[in-house]
């Protein structure tokens, strides 16, 4: 299998024109190759890192993949449209376009952190893990001290009627008022009972969570140097486009593109050209032919000079008088 051969799929991964880069120099067929790999390479990394996300957030490993799936093919095409649209060394490069590529960059980067830092979260699963521990045991402390104080309070409610009722029973004051003891007995056992298996819930309930978004700020509270592997990925993750972006415009294939690309929007506005009569003809039953203010349409770069004839006042009155 020839080189050309095995370079057609990465081209089409980096989304660009095969037909042109297969007689293209050897450098740049290598460097939209290396591009193609590199967005392959992410997009596995994509489906891993988000269906760690859904997994985490929803508990469904098994459909957590399908999710990952379908997210990073509408993540990847935002990447790759962002690629197909960028300009290689524009020969304008005025305030409109720095913002815009800011803007584009930006977004990039935004997508790419969302790639990298649920896979820094299993990288360092270990150390994550320890963190979590002592948070979960913290928050079961407070939640213990919490649950307890609140049953013990209604315990000791329960009791002090249980003995007033005792009291009054011993003292004669009251007769045959052994039923109400007899449930605040049975209310305080319940009271215990619940309040022993609301803690024990309450710590299964917690140990059993992720905890997921709070590890990713413990992750990075905690760990600072983890933004090292996020900016390494971040670059990673912008290198493709950087290699479209610094090809030379001397070079056979950006040459060739822009020369097709011209083609293409001269012979699409020609054939627009005379179209645009002929639907006023079949539709108003008038002629009208598409007027042009620009000296290079249809990129409308220079503005066409309009030269206005004005009379004097005596040419408007006449005008006006119909002389």
């Amino acid at each position: 299998m020839s080189r050309t051969k095995i370079y057609r799929l990465f081209w089409k991964l980096a989304g660009e024109d095969k037909n042109i880069l297969r007689d293209s120099e050897k450098h740049l067929q290598m460097r939209f190759a290396l591009s193609g790999f590199l967005i392959a390479l992410l997009f596995i990394t994509a489906v891993i890192s988000y269906h760690h996300t859904f997994s985490q957030i929803f508990n469904i490993p098994n459909l957590s993949w399908v999710w990952s799936l379908v997210f990073s093919l509408m993540i990847f095409n935002i990447y790759k449209l962002s690629l197909i649209t960028i300009s290689a060394n524009p020969n304008r490069k005025g305030v409109g376009y720095i913002t815009s590529f800011f803007i584009r960059i930006c977004i990039l980067l935004l997508l790419g952190l969302t790639i990298i830092k649920p896979i820094e979260t299993l990288l360092l699963k270990r150390k994550l893990n320890l963190e979590l521990a002592h948070l979960k045991f913290d928050k079961i402390k407070k939640a213990t001290i919490q649950t307890a104080a609140y049953f013990d309070s209604e315990i000791a409610s329960n009791d002090d009627e249980l003995n007033r009722q005792q009291l009054l029973l011993t003292d004669g004051r009251i007769k045959n008022n052994s039923n109400r003891i007899e449930l605040l007995k049975a209310k305080k056992i319940k009271l215990e009972l619940d309040k022993k298996e609301l803690i024990e819930e309450t710590e299964n309930r917690i140990d059993a969570s992720p905890h997921y978004v709070r590890g990713l700020i413990l992750l990075n509270s905690k760990f600072p140097w983890v933004w090292i592997i996020s900016i390494g990925f971040l670059l990673l993750f912008l290198t493709p486009l950087f290699l479209k972006y610094l090809i030379s415009r001397s070079s056979s294939y950006d040459i060739v593109r822009s020369e097709l690309n011209r083609d293409i929007i001269l012979d699409e506005y020609a054939n627009f050209k005379k179209q645009y009569p002929l639907l006023f003809q079949n539709s108003i039953g008038k002629r009208i032919e598409l007027e042009e203010r620009f000296e290079d349409p249809p990129f409308n770069q220079i503005p066409r000079t309009i030269t206005r004839k004005t009379g004097t006042e005596l040419d408007f009155i006449n005008y006006l008088n119909g002389l």
